[in-house]
């Protein structure tokens, strides 16, 4: 365990995201205060290490707060989290890693206390990587995302589905992998879904983690999808150098994904 004060000056140096497990109470409370003093936050991710009024504590000093239902099994608890840290300007992000179906399982949060949660002012953020989502209750998502002024952050590593159009139209920031050169059928979905996206004011993010067909990736940036290129750059004859350049001039917004915008979760 580092010094308070490495603590302290590290989070004045630089924008770091700590654990609440890297270091004591004590130290964490000098980090966000500090970077408070400068301007700035401290990104705090929940492990359930802390107790809830510690958290709250540092939520009042300018801590962002990240938690998750791994962490954490009480929604009215969660709200108490992000009252704190609004208090602090400013704010709590939750993510949603198991399934909305309780089973019987103790402490299980339900879609409904999401719900909840995203109208209250939290940063609701989710992934269908392990298990697929019901359309339904991301729609239901991010509508409480958007009533509550904190979109929706929706990754989704699953065949594309039409309904993201309509996820876009909700204003939701919405995570897929972009397309690969055998993949052009799925331009029209995709196009459609940025606009809607852009046209809420958030975005489709598109993470090129493969060579692709640059006229492909170019018609979705006109239609407002946003970029972040996971390959190694390419030479500057590439035809799609100019879309990586256009990518970094245009990023998306602070609050597109959880933690990182850059994450593909």
């Amino acid at each position: 365990m580092e010094s308070t004060e490495k603590f302290a000056a590290d989070a004045e140096l630089r924008d770091r995201v700590l654990r609440d497990d890297e270091a004591d109470f004590a130290a964490l409370r000098d980090a966000a205060l500090a970077r408070r003093r400068a301007g700035a936050r401290l990104r705090l991710v929940d492990t359930g290490k802390l107790s809830a009024s510690e958290l709250e504590w540092l939520g009042r000093a300018g801590a962002d707060l990240f938690t998750s239902d791994l962490a954490r099994t009480s929604p009215v608890e969660i709200i108490f989290l992000s009252l704190a840290s609004r208090k602090g300007g400013a704010a709590t992000s939750y993510f949603h890693h198991r399934s909305f179906d309780p089973g019987g399982r103790e402490g299980a949060i339900d879609a409904g206390a999401v719900r909840d949660m995203a109208e209250s002012g939290i940063y609701v953020a989710l992934s269908d990587r392990a298990q697929p989502r019901e359309p339904g209750t991301v729609l239901d998502l991010a509508a409480s995302g958007r009533r509550g002024k904190c979109p929706l952050v929706y990754y989704h590593h699953r065949p594309l589905v039409p309904w993201l159009e309509d996820l876009g139209r909700e204003g939701a920031w919405i995570h897929v992998v972009a397309p690969a050169k055998d993949e052009a059928a799925d331009l029209p979905l995709l196009r459609r879904a940025a606009a809607a996206a852009a046209a809420a004011g958030q975005g489709l993010v598109l993470h090129v983690e493969r060579p692709v067909d640059p006229f492909v990736v170019g018609d979705l940036f006109d239609a407002g999808a946003f970029g972040v290129f996971e390959t190694p750059p390419t030479d500057f004859k590439s035809l799609s150098r100019p879309l990586e350049e256009r990518a970094a001039r245009r990023p998306p917004g602070r609050r597109a994904g959880y933690l990182y915008r850059e994450f593909m979760r």
